[in-house]
């Protein structure tokens, strides 16, 4: 007979089975939370490994702007070291900005300046266009223009001229002021009596060129025309011609007062220039023939005339200057 099963034991054994399956879900459980927690372990160290790795980059740059503010604000606490002589003279001590932005501003007031007389000559173009055009207008001849644009362009050119020599004491004012701290205060009296003589002159070489040599020499050069040709002058080619010439004149007329300097600074004396006078004379002669628009000789000689005159004025203010010199050293 077989033997009957202990209903006992069968529970045990369901019992025993149970408690294995639950140890082995148990251990299941156990195993899958600590994969989870190796895995989220080993998360924040590479996202730790991240940070570290952009972290010396975030310190660099906080370090390169604390040196950055660290210089700016020694930069500022530095006494900067003041020339006493700058002083003296009113030099404030200034940076390369600072000059750039006084050299701009003077710079704008200029233009704007002359722009504004540019404006204003325009519409006074006709006024200025008879004055420019009458020493040959009285020769009886009459300039002529041979494109539709040409008289748009003479009124500009005569306006910008008129705005030019209207404005050039403001320009020569300012130029003045900017580089005035620079100068000396013994020398700023020569400087100025100096600038204004050169401005005078210019203007004079204009006045001799507009009333005296222009006239002058237009009516020369008019007389070599032969009697069965006929002058079509060009308006353009007068007016640049003019120009050029009164300007060049103007520029000539300067010879004093670098003489003048020169002889201050010590370069130049007056028993130098009158040894040196053939030479100067020769030197004359050819500046004058290539400052002068045209190639004929009678314009030559009204040019290099008035120079060689100018060149003995500039001996006599040489003594002047030596003389006055040597009595300040004496007097010390």
């Amino acid at each position: 007979m077989a033997k009957e099963k202990d209903p006992k034991n069968v529970k045990k054994k369901k019992s025993v089975v149970k408690s294995k399956g639950k140890k082995e879900s148990t251990d299941s459980k156990i195993k899958s939370t600590k994969k989870k927690n190796a895995v989220e372990k080993s998360q924040p160290q590479s996202t730790d490994t991240e940070k570290d790795k952009k972290k010396p980059e975030k310190n660099l740059i906080e370090a390169l702007i604390k040196e950055a503010d660290e210089d700016a604000n020694t930069n500022s606490d530095e006494e900067v070291e003041v020339d006493p002589d700058a002083l003296r003279r009113g030099d404030k001590p200034m940076n390369i900005v600072d000059h750039l932005d006084e050299f701009r501003s003077r710079l704008l007031i200029v233009l704007v300046t002359i722009i504004v007389l540019t404006v204003l000559g325009f519409y006074f173009s006709d006024i200025l266009l008879d004055a420019i055009n009458k020493p040959f207008l009285e020769s009886g001849y009459k300039l002529n223009i041979f494109n539709l644009v040409e008289g748009f362009v003479l009124r500009i050119k005569a306006s910008f001229i008129m705005g030019l020599l209207i404005g050039l004491p403001l320009l020569v004012y300012h130029v003045w002021q900017y580089i005035k701290p620079a100068i000396d205060i013994d020398n700023r009296k020569f400087a100025v009596y100096s600038i204004a003589a050169a401005v005078i002159l210019f203007y004079a070489g204009l006045s001799a060129t507009y009333f005296y040599l222009l006239p002058l020499s237009i009516k020369v050069l008019l007389s070599f025309t032969p009697p069965d040709m006929e002058n079509m002058i060009n308006a353009s080619k007068y007016f640049n011609f003019a120009i050029l010439f009164a300007v060049a004149i103007g520029i000539t007329f300067e010879m004093p007062i670098i003489i003048m300097i020169l002889t201050r600074i010590g370069i130049v004396s007056p028993s130098f220039l009158i040894s040196k006078r053939k030479y100067a004379i020769v030197l004359i002669w050819i500046f004058a023939a290539v400052i002068t628009p045209t190639t004929d000789p009678l314009t030559l000689t009204l040019v290099a005339v008035p120079l060689m005159l100018l060149y003995e004025l500039s001996i006599v203010i040489s003594k002047f200057i030596v003389i006055r010199k040597k009595r300040k050293e004496l007097s010390q």
